[in-house]
């Protein structure tokens, strides 16, 4: 099967969505925590204007559904497979996913106009975030986890999977494609309507000026903080969890030992092209 089948990607359902995509779907791809929430939900105001702060009431995962997770994050129960494509097929145009899977992986036809967009981080940021990430997850929807022994057990772990760098070097090789837009954490960071515009822009949708600083103001971080409980309306945290915890640039990377950042580094430089490298190290090394 060309689909991944995992514990966290149902492969089936992929190739079953895939005859159904629509020229005006959106697939966001990514590694986890390099900004994919952020940047679908800035994805979604900036296809609602800014008009709707509390995601329809359903949640970022509602409005902007994870497309190959096997089983839904609230209950931990599995999906139906033909309730689940017919609660997708029932989504308003232009339809927006979430994915945590490689460039190939992206259930697009083969000629279809669908946009992919991705986003990375510098990669010394992800351990830690990933760590308390999973501390804050219910038990029963993540599973076991190394992050339980502690950091220094999980950032082996991490390491050690590698899947960043696998999702890097899938979307590297794609990265002029015209119907491809490649984003960074610390570009949304340094200039957030700059980057709005530019996602606006890729993707052909019409936004005014005063829609898009309306969008830009809801994904800002400190108002997404402040209103936590809109965008995981249903998810699977722990009530004192913090899902968007810090989002500074940096800072988790200043959590990592001498060794433990010396040890992404060369694994960076061991999986990544050089110009890759160079671009997805945002930090210098």
């Amino acid at each position: 099967m060309r689909f991944a089948t995992t514990p966290m990607c149902d492969g089936e359902l992929l190739a079953a969505f895939e005859p159904t995509t629509r020229p005006t779907d959106v697939f966001v791809a990514t590694a986890a925590k390099c900004g994919q929430t952020w940047l679908l939900a800035l994805l979604h105001h900036l296809r609602t204007g800014g008009r709707d702060p509390s995601f329809g009431g359903i949640g970022a995962l509602g409005v902007t559904p994870w497309l190959e997770i096997p089983r839904n994050m609230a209950t931990g129960q599995p999906y139906d497979r033909v309730e689940r494509l017919a609660a997708l097929e029932r989504l308003p145009d232009p339809r927006v996913f979430k994915l945590h899977v490689t460039f190939d992986e992206v259930p697009r036809p083969v000629g279809s106009p669908a946009k992919i967009m991705t986003i990375t981080r510098d990669p010394r940021d992800l351990p830690y975030s990933m760590y308390s990430h999973m501390l804050g997850m219910l038990p029963h929807v993540r599973g076991p986890s190394t992050a339980d022994v502690g950091f220094d057990a999980y950032f082996e772990t991490w390491l050690e999977m590698g899947y960043f760098f696998k999702v890097v070097r899938s979307f590297w090789r794609r990265r002029e494609d015209p119907d491809v837009l490649w984003l960074r954490y610390e570009d949304l960071k340094a200039d957030l309507a700059r980057e709005a515009r530019r996602c606006v822009d890729f993707l052909g949708w019409t936004v005014d000026e005063e829609s898009l600083a309306r969008a830009c103001a809801l994904a800002d971080l400190r108002h997404m903080q402040a209103n936590e409980s809109a965008l995981l309306l249903g998810a699977a945290f722990k009530p004192e969890a913090r899902f968007v915890r810090e989002g500074a640039v940096g800072r988790n990377r200043a959590r990592l030992s001498p060794v433990q950042e010396a040890r992404i580094v060369e694994k960076a430089r061991a999986e990544l092209e050089p110009d890759c490298f160079s671009f997805v190290m945002s930090q210098g090394v």
